[in-house]
C-alpha cells in the first residue's frame, strides 16, 4: 500500500463542495449517496453495497446489505409552502450558465440589463406578468421550490422564466416590495443518524477511480488480506469511489491508518461536517 502511495500521488483526490453558484444542480446530491447507480450492472438494490474480503484461503468479492445506506438521505415535502421572492436564491433552469453567477442579481444585470433599466412597481409588474414564472400563474405546475439543508439555500426548480423572474427580484428588493409566493417545498437532508452508524462501523475514504489506480488499490488489499467495501461517489465527483473500510477487521484499521495519515480524503470527517452545518441551518428556517 505505502508502494502505491508513494508512486501514485494521484490516488489523492479532493472532496470540496463547489463554489455557491445559483444553479440547484451545482449542489452536491449527497441525499442521494447511498442510492444505487442505475447505469451498474448488475443492478442493486438502494443500501446493497460490494466489497472483498479473505475467507477460506480466498480473496473473494461479497455483498452485504446496510440499511443506513439505502436510508442515507431523506426528503420531506411540504404543500403550499410560501415565501417572499427574496428567500429564492437560485434556480434550476435559465438560458444563461447558472454557473458562472454568484447571485441571481448578477445574472440579470449581465445578461437582461433592459429587464432592469426601470427600478419602478411599474417594471416589477410587467416582469412577474411572464407567463413563464409557472410558480405564480400556473396552480398545476411542475415547477416547485427545493432546499438541501447542508447548503440551506432554497432553489426554484423551474421550467422557465429565469430572467424575469431574477429581474422581479431585483427590482423588488430596491423598491421594497414584497412579492409572495406559493407552492411546493422540497426539504432534501442527510440522515445523521445513519451517517453515525457507518462511520461507527467504518472508516470511509475518497480515493481516484482511474483503472490502474483501482487495480492496484486491489491488489493491495489482497496482499495484505485487508477487508474493504466500495460505492459510487455522486456528482461532481464522478472520477473517484468512496472506500469503506470495516472498524472490526484488523487489517482494515491498520490500511485506515496509513490513508489518514498520508492525507487521503476522509469522507466520514466530511458526512460530519455536513450534518453539523445541516443543524445549524434546520435551527434558522426560511
Amino acid at each position: 500500500m505505502l508502494q502505491l502511495l508513494n508512486e501514485r500521488s494521484d490516488i489523492r483526490v479532493e472532496i470540496n463542495e463547489p463554489n455557491r453558484v445559483i444553479a440547484a444542480d451545482s449542489v452536491v446530491s449527497w441525499h442521494r449517496w447511498g442510492e444505487s447507480s442505475p447505469f451498474k450492472w448488475p443492478r442493486r438494490s438502494d443500501g446493497r453495497i460490494m466489497g472483498w474480503k479473505y475467507s477460506s484461503g480466498y480473496y473473494c468479492s461479497f455483498e452485504v446489505y446496510r440499511p443506513e445506506l439505502a436510508d442515507f438521505g431523506c426528503c420531506e415535502t411540504t404543500e403550499q409552502w410560501t415565501c417572499d421572492i427574496q428567500n429564492v436564491d437560485g434556480v434550476l433552469h435559465s438560458k444563461s450558465e447558472l454557473d458562472k453567477f454568484a447571485t441571481l442579481d448578477d445574472m440579470v444585470a449581465k445578461n437582461s440589463p433592459e429587464m432592469i433599466n426601470e427600478v419602478t412597481k411599474a417594471m416589477l409588474c410587467k416582469n412577474l406578468a411572464h407567463g413563464e414564472i409557472r410558480i405564480l400563474h400556473n396552480s398545476d405546475t411542475s415547477d416547485h421550490f427545493a432546499r438541501y439543508q447542508w447548503d440551506g439555500r432554497v432553489f426554484l426548480m423551474n421550467g422557465g422564466g429565469s430572467h424575469h423572474f431574477a429581474a422581479a427580484r431585483y427590482i423588488a428588493s430596491r423598491i421594497a416590495q414584497q412579492v409572495p409566493l406559493k407552492g411546493k417545498l422540497c426539504t432534501y437532508s442527510i440522515n445523521d443518524v445513519a451517517v453515525g452508524m457507518l462511520c461507527r462501523d467504518f472508516d470511509i475514504y475518497a480515493i481516484s477511480d482511474e483503472a490502474e489506480i483501482s487495480n492496484r488499490f486491489h491488489d493491495a488489499m489482497e496482499s495484505f488480506k485487508a477487508t474493504y467495501l466500495l460505492h459510487d461517489m455522486p456528482k461532481p465527483y464522478g472520477k473517484a469511489k468512496a472506500i469503506l473500510l470495516p472498524k472490526n477487521d484488523a487489517r482494515s484499521v491498520r490500511v485506515s491508518k496509513v490513508l489518514r495519515e498520508v492525507g487521503v480524503a476522509d469522507l466520514g470527517h466530511h458526512f460530519a461536517a455536513l450534518c453539523n452545518r445541516q443543524s445549524r441551518n434546520k435551527a434558522q428556517p426560511v
